[in-house]
């Protein structure tokens, strides 16, 4: 049901979904399912926004196979360092064959006999060419789920603590757009500065920033993946993507963990056991193809056919699953009333400090999905239909537009490589050290207090732009802080100046939230005792993987200083 007035056009539905990829692909249907009527909402294309290059493996937990779940648990454990929340991570564990049997059934991936009749073994996409671009549409509309595109939703609606709705700008219009809904699922994917040639346009931390803003809590956001390329063709990351993961790096090469696998990848068909995850291992540690003349002389990083590995390509990007809006139970609740997050926007953290295996990041988005859309329809049954105040809505489209208006100030392009500048170098979200983050946040800080609200749009797209911006910036500044906060080495989580593990300290998550004065406020949660694995274990023993001069920091340290604490010696 929709009215247009003074070029605002209101819907109405059960539950409103911002972002179309997996997760709110899943999260629609199953609230439909529920009952539930469903509006989705997506700042490109539902199907190929965002991160969807990457989406291409569907790790799945299958018994006939040979899986348990306690290889899959000690596995992630490790990988994770001990900070995957194992509530979320069983539900993978029961979940995520039934969401991939769904796909098979929908044609969006094909089936096991039907890739193993053809000896597949490496490289079967989970779906051929475009076609998930058609399908998926296809599947929501069929399912009466309706989809709107193109629309930048900028703030959500909160009235009464309770999140009503969101509000936002149609691309290629002058619409201003107002969705009110009984419940909200973000499904907005994580983000990343954008770096040259690599594909991560689409994804701008808009849900977290969003969530931020209506009081919701924020976390992983002291976990980088950062994902690398050529430094001759860095815009061919799927010749990369093969010949580094595939042919070179998972059989061959790298560090390893003994014991079972965490999975089987029936996209990929890699049975993985102890994929290699140490990006801070040190080189002289890592093999390499000895034979090639280029190797001489000079650090033995793995090779691509047209040149060498470029480390920090994608900067920003969070560990996948372990990043966004912070859930308060397991039903993917954000703990503000009526919103609900899933995907790579919600901080489900099934994979701890470190991503541990390839395709956990799409069925993570496929199970996290389903259950988000039952719980908003649970809740959505249960709840009135809001109503939202005129005057709310006037102040939230005076603030979206407030760029467009103003005759002067910064443009958003030159913001975005100011942020780039500041964000891209390694020695800042890679190799961090106080000083240099303290330095960056400074920088930040300024950015936030007299160029952000500056900035100025002479069009829709420019307008965009300076939303994305904004919430670019913001997530620097999470990044930063929690960096800072962190005062040890884990996972993908690197400080110069202390370059070890800190059990006593930090088996935590650092949550984020902004205080009643505005303030940005983190605060840690500690990792349940349960599930902090064995303390009892030597140090080496419990944390295989060495960052550069952990040895030394903690002989420095000493058995009782800053590294051993809890974990043998």
């Amino acid at each position: 049901m929709t009215r247009e007035t003074n070029s605002v056009t209101e819907g109405t539905s059960d539950i409103l979904i911002i972002g179309g990829g997996m997760a709110g692909f899943f999260a629609a249907l199953r609230a439909v399912e529920k009952g539930q009527s469903v509006t989705m909402v997506d700042k490109g294309t539902v199907g190929r926004s965002g991160f969807t290059p990457w989406a291409n493996t569907f790790s799945v937990f299958d018994e006939s196979l040979g899986d348990t779940a306690e290889q899959w648990i000690n596995g992630a454990q490790i990988k994770g360092e001990y900070l995957v929340n194992l509530d979320y991570f069983n539900l993978q564990i029961e979940d995520s064959l039934a969401r991939y049997q769904q796909l098979e059934q929908w044609k969006i991936v094909e089936s096991r006999p039907e890739w193993e009749k053809k000896g597949e073994t490496s490289a079967a996409k989970y779906l051929a060419g475009h076609d998930r671009r058609l399908l998926m549409p296809k599947i929501l509309k069929s399912a009466g789920i309706k989809m709107v595109q193109r629309v930048m939703i900028t703030d959500l609606l909160k009235e009464n603590n309770r999140v009503v709705g969101a509000m936002g700008f149609h691309l290629d219009s002058d619409d201003t757009l107002v969705f009110t809904s009984k419940a909200t699922i973000i499904c907005t994917g994580a983000g990343g500065y954008k770096a040259p040639g690599y594909p991560i346009h689409g994804s701008t931390f808009d849900g977290d920033a969003m969530a931020y803003r209506a009081g919701a809590s924020i976390a992983g956001k002291d976990f980088m993946d950062f994902h690398f390329t050529g430094d001759i063709n860095p815009w061919d990351v799927f010749a990369m993507e093969e010949e580094v993961f595939v042919n070179r790096i998972y059989p061959t090469k790298g560090p390893t963990i003994d014991g079972p696998h965490i999975g089987i990848n029936p996209i990929f068909k890699i049975q993985q056991h102890g994929p290699p995850l140490g990006s801070f291992l040190p080189i002289e540690e890592q093999s390499t193809d000895e034979g090639d003349p280029r190797n001489k002389g000079r650090s033995l990083m793995p090779l691509l056919p047209d040149g060498n590995i470029v480390m920090g390509a994608a900067t920003g990007l969070g560990v996948h699953k372990s990043e966004g809006i912070w859930p308060v139970d397991t039903h993917c609740f954000s703990g503000i009333t009526g919103l609900y997050a899933a995907g790579d926007a919600l901080a489900s953290m099934i994979c701890g400090a470190a991503y541990p295996s390839t395709g956990l990041g799409l069925s993570g988005s496929a199970v996290q999905g389903y259950r988000a859309g039952e719980a908003a329809a649970m809740f959505a049954q249960q709840s009135d239909r809001p109503t939202v105040p005129q005057e709310l809505l006037q102040t939230v489209k005076n603030r979206i537009y407030a760029p467009l208006t103003a005759t002067k100030g910064f443009n958003p392009r030159w913001v975005n490589q100011v942020l780039l500048n500041t964000m891209a170098p390694y020695y800042i979200l890679l190799v961090m050290k106080q000083d240099r983050l303290e330095s960056a946040l400074t920088h930040i800080e300024y950015m936030q207090q007299e160029i952000v609200p500056r900035m100025r749009a002479g069009d829709n797209h420019e307008l965009r732009l300076v939303h994305e911006s904004r919430n670019l910036v913001l997530n620097a500044e999470m990044k930063l802080r929690a960096c800072l906060l962190r005062t040890e080495s884990r996972g993908n989580h690197y400080r110069e100046d202390y370059p070890a593990r800190n059990d006593q300290e930090w088996l935590a998550w650092l949550l984020i939230h902004e205080d009643n004065q505005g303030t940005m406020t983190l605060t840690k949660q500690s990792v349940p005792e349960a599930w902090q694995g064995d303390h009892t274990q030597a140090y080496q023993q419990r944390y295989p993987l060495r960052f550069p001069g952990e040895e030394a920091f903690r002989s420095d340290q000493g058995p009782k200083g800053g590294n051993c604490h809890g974990c043998g010696n």
